[in-house]
């Protein structure tokens, strides 16, 4: 019998490694904190986000002590969220003055990455030539888009960015 994740499991798991994939260069760089689950964004009126991911530059004392806006949230989503949906999701991110915002499709793996322009409309930010993506909210965080539809462990990640010895882990 084989073993089908629940989309509860698969956005937990894709949850917990962007948790990851944020953390080791914020901390290890000294750049802000990362956040799951549980930070709330006001994006103006009744309209109040709660990213399953989010990176606030500096230092604040307690997930809820945000007095700017983060840079940069991430929605886990599914291949099933309608378009309406997903714009509706940008917008507000959009008025709520989020410089990145990223929706990934934890049942596919397929990734949406978008940086705010000057009117604070969303563009696609696509890979580079090497299939390399290069944040504008965390400048010290570059990887290959494949990561999404690989999902790295810590060391990989680490040995990476140069931050320990490639010591052979398996992805």
């Amino acid at each position: 019998m084989e073993f089908t994740p629940s989309t509860a499991t698969q956005q937990a798991r894709m949850q917990s490694w962007c948790v990851n994939l944020l953390a080791i260069p914020v901390d290890a760089y000294k750049l802000g904190t990362v956040i799951g689950k549980g930070a709330l964004i006001q994006a103006g009126g009744d309209n109040i986000l709660a990213p399953d991911v989010m990176f606030v530059a500096g230092n604040p004392a307690m997930p809820d002590d945000t007095a700017s806006a983060p840079l940069l949230a991430i929605d886990i989503i599914h291949r099933q969220t309608p378009q309406p949906v997903r714009k509706k999701l940008q917008a507000l991110y959009a008025r709520a003055h989020m410089l990145e915002y990223w929706q990934i499709e934890a049942d596919s793996g397929r990734f949406f990455l978008y940086q705010a322009n000057a009117a604070w409309k969303y563009d696609l930010i696509p890979p580079d030539v090497a299939d390399l993506h290069f944040s504008t909210a965390i400048v010290e965080l570059s990887f290959p888009v494949v990561w999404f539809t690989q999902l790295p462990d810590i060391w990989t990640m680490m040995a990476y960015w140069g931050m320990i010895e490639d010591l052979g882990h398996e992805t």
